[in-house]
């Protein structure tokens, strides 16, 4: 008989701890194809990273100002993810009212230097109230003006638009810093398209432990400034600053990835669980919804003093998202997450989930088709000085070599629990997962995306330019048929 698995004290659910590694004395290539890769089982590595100078460098870390020298340029613009009001940056509409809905992240177009600045500035303010109780910005000039410089910022689609969104909120728009401090932030970026010399500063993890995955699919850069802060009031007013609220983490829905996933943590903190794949459906996902996102707009005034940013939301006439999202919160109340999960959340899961904790310079190694959920904190959030005011991931994905049976079964089964969970009537000419049609394109796209990964891709992956000091970008606005759907992690 087997002995029975205990229930974690928060989640009221079988679990088991994240086998934790060290690379590479405890977990040699054999061992890791033998027994993770070849199992679909996850694991914590430590050690992975030592040689990442983004990590450990002391000149080229980039807990620092590493960022600043090819990114920090008045031209340099980034696309971050925001959200003004929760801390999960994704989440369906039942604490709302409106299961219908799914709550999608805006998309902010704002110059380099000042997404690190409202980071360094919640740095800043975190160091004061600890020594100070509060934040009296009489006698904190410089973090005043700080609050009040100016800058322009664009929203940009993150889902479909046509003539009838509100396209006014597309335009430029000028506002002051500390309208972006309370806005949680979370930048995801192409790692192929950072300059080359800060690719330099890191590389594709899988070829100390597995290289017959060949080249990586993808890869990204997640940063962010942690969760949403509280506005002072009254919003526009230059002698009050912004302030932490109740919850220091940024969370993500439950998601999965087709491919394999190797996550790497450079600063801050993340509490990670996994559901397998194959089993019972207890978390109710789907990725059919009414889609609505986050706009940054103006709160305009007949006095030009109390001028402010403010937030709207739009609905998109597309209602579905490339990925299935999940609305369990696993640390929150039992009966909330039996609501959101037709009652199966805790009570029916039956077998153990999978529970770990990432500090910096471990990697997640994350199995294609298990569902993941990830609580971010920021080094300021927990009291660390010294590594920066971002928390800081990047991961590759790899297209999977093992288990291709399984895995097809795994999708197929995706498939058609997002089906019978849609949150919106489907339309008549959206027919039901076909098996036999659903079998043929997996293994077709298996084919030619391991055709691929079996090309030599250079890392880093264009020439290091003297001079350079930005990436090309590659998030302009695109028409809504290329929108990508970035899932946050």
């Amino acid at each position: 008989m087997a002995p029975a698995v205990a229930l974690h004290p928060d989640m009221q659910v079988p679990y088991r701890d994240i086998p934790r590694l060290k690379y590479p004395e405890e977990l040699t290539p054999e061992r890791f194809a033998r027994e993770f890769a070849g199992r679909s089982e996850p694991c914590i590595i430590e050690g992975l990273i030592d040689d990442w100078p983004a990590f450990a460098d002391p000149e080229r870390n980039w807990h620092g100002e590493r960022w600043d020298e090819f990114l920090g340029g008045d031209d340099s613009m980034l696309d971050v993810g925001f959200d003004p009001e929760d801390s999960r940056m994704m989440h369906f509409g039942d604490d709302e009212g409106d299961p219908t809905v799914l709550f999608n992240p805006g998309r902010l177009r704002i110059p380099a230097w000042a997404f690190l600045e409202v980071a360094r500035l919640r740095q800043e303010i975190f160091a004061i109230r600890r020594v100070e109780g509060r934040v009296n910005l009489q006698e904190h000039k410089s973090l005043q003006a700080r609050l009040d410089r100016e800058v322009s910022v664009q929203n940009l689609p993150f889902l479909a638009i046509d003539a009838g969104s509100p396209l006014q909120f597309f335009a430029p728009q000028r506002c002051r810093i500390r309208d972006l401090v309370p806005l949680s932030f979370y930048l995801s970026h192409d790692t192929y398209a950072l300059p080359s010399e800060l690719q330099k500063d890191l590389s594709p993890q899988a070829s100390k432990l597995i290289p017959d995955w060949g080249s990586p699919n993808s890869s990204r850069i997640w940063a962010t400034n942690g969760p949403p802060w509280r506005t002072p009031y009254p919003a526009w007013s230059s002698t009050s600053a912004p302030e932490p609220g109740e919850d220091n983490m940024i969370y993500s829905c439950f998601h999965c990835d087709r491919m394999e996933n190797f996550h790497s943590l450079i600063a801050g903190e993340k509490q990670v669980v996994l559901v397998p794949p194959g089993k019972r459906d207890v978390l109710n996902a789907t990725r059919y919804a009414v889609q609505k996102q986050w706009l940054l707009a103006p709160v305009t005034s007949s006095r030009p003093h109390e001028k402010y940013m403010s937030s709207t939301l739009f609905t998109s006439k597309q209602t579905e998202c490339t990925s299935d999202q999940s609305a369990v919160h696993p640390l929150r109340p039992p009966e909330i997450n039996r609501k959101v999960s037709k009652g199966q959340w805790p009570d029916a899961v039956d077998f153990p989930v999978c529970v770990g904790r990432l500090q910096k310079g471990d990697t997640l190694f994350i199995p294609a088709y298990h569902w993941h959920w990830v609580a971010t904190s920021t080094p300021p959030a927990l009291g660390v000085e010294n590594e920066g005011a971002l928390a800081l991931s990047v991961n590759f994905w790899w297209w999977p070599i093992h288990n291709d049976r399984a895995m097809e079964q795994w999708s197929f089964q995706n498939e058609c629990e997002s089906w019978q969970n849609a949150r919106i009537p489907l339309p008549p000419n959206k027919f039901p997962p076909d098996y036999s049609a659903h079998a043929n394109s997996f293994y077709q796209l298996t084919a030619s995306q391991r055709q691929e990964a079996a090309k030599h891709r250079a890392w880093p992956c264009c020439k290091a330019v003297a001079g350079e000091k930005r990436a090309p970008d590659r998030h302009a606005v695109r028409a809504p048929a290329d929108l990508v759907y970035e899932i946050v992690d």
